[in-house]
């Protein structure tokens, strides 16, 4: 169970005294290098720590709640991440993997405003994976 996720509710008591709670911390900056080394052999190893901080600024934004808890999508970077492996421009694959999750303009700006702040509009997906 997901809590805050759209369309999840407190499970009735008979039912959940048959699971265990597993509350995941979030994840680190070192564990997010760990993971895109592992996934992206071919990206460059600043753009690995670029992409790390950019997570960890999400993750910043959303426990000061400036942002959702939708926007904070792990798998959504890792999706944006191989569109770019594919040749789509940075921010269009950002866009696409996260920014649009949400149906808040004024939320989708925020995000966009973090990546813009971190990667350049000139940057291309064969300069991150060389």
């Amino acid at each position: 169970m997901n809590y805050g996720y759209a369309g999840t509710r407190e499970l009735n008591e008979a039912l959940g005294s048959r699971f265990v709670v597993i509350t995941m911390p979030d994840i680190s900056k070192e564990n997010i290098l760990r993971l895109l080394e592992e996934q992206f052999p071919g990206m460059g190893k600043n753009y690995r720590k670029e992409f790390a901080e950019l997570f960890t600024a999400l993750q910043k934004k959303c426990s000061n709640a400036e942002i959702s808890g939708r926007l904070l999508d792990l798998r959504g970077l890792l999706d944006a991440l191989r569109l770019m492996e594919r040749g789509i421009s940075p921010l269009v694959a950002l866009d696409m993997g996260i920014t649009n999750k949400s149906f808040e303009e004024f939320e989708r700006q925020l995000v966009r405003d973090v990546f813009r702040s971190r990667i350049s509009e000139k940057l291309t997906a064969a300069e991150i994976f060389r």
